[in-house]
């Protein structure tokens, strides 16, 4: 006979874990002879992935979490990038932060897009992957009932074998464990999520110029410069109309990074970024290649690429002589429209004072 379970009081369990977290935490393995699973390169490639997914889809898919999802999301996503941008990251902050971000891009699916999820037949794979040890340990760890610890190991034996020999199903049986393994796979995913994400510091304990708190949302979006000049303290640069670019939208990045994005024909895209906290790559793409160093308007520039993407990134001071991390990631552009641009919002930066 098939077990059965209550979901309604299980699904909670994503809410217990928020007030339980020194218990979740508490159920990661500690060695003193720690050793790392995936390199600073690995973590920086997943991350361009998981940014480059948000820029594109995040219009779309951010207004369709809960409060809870956007939290898991938000923690997983702002402490890995903490670590990133950190100068000295340690093995097991650099594994912490790959698997928050591993699984949160998983759950963000599962939250997103169940829909697809349901109809995906990967979704069996990502149960076996996701509903493992660890998991169940987490469970344990926030004082889960044991018999939906067995349930969930149940399921994944289920959905092992609608892997491995999918024949030995009825269309009747796959229909009537979807669900239930949809759902055990969702809290996986957000459960991993948050225990890796709550074993990273917070940015203001990494980065000084980091701010006391951050933004529920880790990329809020605005109809106007105005929030982003405000935590600035300086006038965010906009492109004037001459530059024939359209508007993409106004965001600030867990309250460090202000970013406007626009776009110009023939599929070219630009994002400005800045921050206060100087000396800090705020590009958000990583694995390009070195360009070029240049002095633009005043200002050392170092210039990447990546596939058709140019990036220039560097500090700025302004006229009373505060420093700002900046970037200019520009798609499909031509390569002299794009250090017009770069050197459009240098200027700005440096023509201002701060406030």
């Amino acid at each position: 006979m098939k077990p059965t379970k209550n979901f309604i009081l299980h699904f909670t369990l994503v809410i217990v874990l928020f007030i339980s977290t020194v218990c979740a935490a508490a159920a990661q393995t500690k060695t003193d002879d720690y050793t790392d699973v995936h390199t600073e390169d690995e973590l920086k490639s997943l991350f361009s992935q998981v940014k480059s997914y948000l820029d594109t889809n995040g219009e779309n898919i951010i207004p369709r979490l809960d409060d809870t999802e956007n939290r898991i999301i938000t923690q997983a996503y702002i402490r890995s990038w903490a670590v990133i941008q950190s100068e000295n990251p340690t093995p097991k902050q650099i594994d912490d932060a790959y698997d928050a971000l591993f699984n949160m891009s998983l759950f963000l699916g599962l939250s997103a897009e169940p829909d697809k999820s349901f109809s995906s037949g990967l979704l069996f794979e990502y149960a076996v992957q996701l509903l493992d040890q660890e998991y169940y340990d987490l469970m344990a760890a926030s004082g889960e009932d044991p018999e939906n610890i067995d349930y969930a190991e149940y399921l994944r034996g289920v959905a092992e074998g609608l892997v491995e020999t999918p024949e030995e199903f009825t269309a009747e049986e796959v229909e009537s464990y979807l669900f239930e393994i949809y759902q055990e796979t969702y809290l996986a995913a957000g459960l991993k999520a948050i225990a890796h994400a709550e074993a990273l510091p917070q940015p203001e304990d990494l980065f000084s110029e980091a701010k006391d708190t951050l933004q529920p949302n880790p990329m809020v979006e605005y109809i106007s410069a105005e929030p982003l000049n405000k935590i600035l303290h300086i006038r965010m640069p906009e492109l004037p109309a001459d530059f024939g670019a359209r508007m993409g939208y106004y965001s600030i990045i867990a309250d460090i990074v202000a970013e406007i994005q626009y776009f110009f024909p023939d599929n070219g895209k630009l994002i400005l970024r800045l921050s206060s906290a100087p000396d800090t790559d705020i590009s958000g793409i990583y694995g390009a290649e070195h360009y070029n160093d240049l002095e633009i308007a005043g200002t050392p520039v170092e210039i990447s690429k990546y596939q058709s993407i140019l990036i220039a990134k560097g500090t700025v001071q302004t006229m009373d002589g505060v420093p700002y991390s900046f970037a200019v990631d520009a798609e499909n552009l031509p390569e002299e429209q794009f250090y017009k641009i770069v050197g459009y919002f240098i200027e700005e930066c440096r023509n201002q004072k701060t406030q």
